[in-house]
């Protein structure tokens, strides 16, 4: 049985790279991302309110080894390795990023700015690199994720 959502989506590809607002479809991007054989994160930054609370999220909820070193240096190294994680692509969704983003916009902004060099060099390697959030600092643009047509 096919799914005219999920074939209009297609699979996952690395031209797709980017940083992004969670979309409203996100199950059915998740169920592409599984089809496709992304791997699939959550991060979940509740209790982020600064760079050291951001980094530990991360670092948690994305299984980062225990070397990582929690720096701005050390977080790129991480997404741009995922040695841990491999995958044809991965896909990271990033929530309750809204006391973050409020209380420390610029570590939040260079978080941004990290995440989207990094889905430069994983569309550079032809692997698929997608960051999905769901709130961003002010002054800051994101796209939103394309929405499949509706069935």
């Amino acid at each position: 049985m096919t799914n005219p959502e999920l074939d209009a989506l297609g699979p996952l590809r690395p031209q797709q790279s980017g940083v992004f607002m969670i979309p409203r479809a996100l199950p059915i991007l998740r169920k592409v991302a599984q089809r496709t054989q992304c791997a699939w994160f959550e991060v979940d930054l509740h209790a982020a309110r600064d760079k050291a609370g951001f980094l530990a999220a991360c670092a948690h909820d994305l299984k980062f080894p225990p070397y990582f070193g929690a720096t701005w240096d050390a977080f790129s190294d991480c997404l741009n390795d995922f040695s841990w994680a491999t995958a044809p692509g991965y896909v990271i969704v990033i929530g309750n990023g809204a006391p973050f983003a409020q209380h420390a916009p610029q570590d939040s902004a260079t978080a941004l700015e990290i995440l989207r060099a990094t889905a430069d060099a994983w569309r550079a390697r032809h692997k698929t690199f997608i960051a999905l959030l769901d709130c961003v600092p002010p002054a800051v643009a994101v796209d939103a994720f394309p929405e499949p047509p509706p069935a």
